[in-house]
Order: C-alpha cells, then structure tokens, then sequence
C-alpha cells in the first residue's frame, strides 16, 4: 500500500544562490551601484559651504547633524562629463571619517547574485575605470559597482 507524501516531504529545499545587495544611483547616463554595507545614508541636498584651494572634485563640506563631512562631487571624481548638478548626498566610509557622495538621483536597493558579478572591460566610454571594481548585466543596461576604497583614496 502506497502512502501519499506529507507536505513536508514534498517540498525539496531550494539551493538559492548567494547574492549581494547594492545601493544604486545615476550619474548622467549610467546607473552607479556601491556595496549596501558602504552606505552609512542617503540624504535629499543638503547646503554646501565651499572649501578654498580643495581639489577639484571636492565640492566644499557638509553640516550632517553637527558632524562636518567632505562633499565629493562623484561625477568629477571619476572623470564623468554631466550637465545636470547632483541633487542627493549619498555618505559612504567608515565611523572615523565619512564622506558624502553627491549623485543625481538615487535608485534602489538591487540584489544581484554574485555570478552575475563580473570583472569591468578595459575601458568604459566616459569613465576612468580605476574606480571601477565591478558590473553587472542588467535587463537592459550596465550596471558600474564603484569601489569604494579607490573613491575614498585609499
């Protein structure tokens, strides 16, 4: 006599692939990812006080509740022409000293698995790629997951 299965027998664990999870956000034409665990938060503009003699990439400094922060023009940063201003401060970096990333629009949060994750190609038309550590195929465009090491400096 043959016993129908229970239902727990049915089911057959699923193997999920491991993934990461990305903040996204545009910068002209390309969608911008940074690792979700680099991101301390993201905030609407907030007032910039320019810093005399900065490099030309630095935009000023900050007030974020009391704490004084680097506002880094991203776009310049990584030698990307755009015409709209960034609108967004995105802060990135550690406790001791974190920075804020303006970018022109935030995206969401993507889950990518990481076999989707590749290598960047040689060059990437508009972009120093020494910022770059990784993309990822999306549907319907490329994906630049910036490294976050290369922006702060390090």
């Amino acid at each position: 006599m043959h016993l129908p299965a229970t239902e727990t027998e049915s089911k057959k664990p699923s193997l999920t692939e491991e993934s990461r999870l990305f903040i996204t956000f545009w910068l002209a034409d390309f969608l911008f990812a940074l690792p979700v665990e680099e991101v301390v938060e993201i905030n609407r503009s907030l007032d910039i006080t320019p810093v005399p003699q900065a490099p030309a990439f630095v935009s000023g400094i900050i007030n974020l509740r009391g704490q004084i922060l680097t506002a880094i023009d991203l776009a310049k940063r990584i030698g990307l022409k755009r015409e709209k201003e960034a609108h967004h401060n995105v802060i990135i970096g550690r406790d001791d000293e974190p920075l804020s990333l303006l970018v022109e629009q935030v995206g969401d949060v993507l889950e990518i698995p990481i076999s989707q994750i590749e290598n960047p190609p040689e060059v990437i038309e508009g972009l120093d790629i020494q910022f770059v550590k990784n993309v990822s195929k999306l549907p319907d465009r490329l994906l630049v997951i910036l490294d976050v090491e290369k922006i702060l400096g390090n």
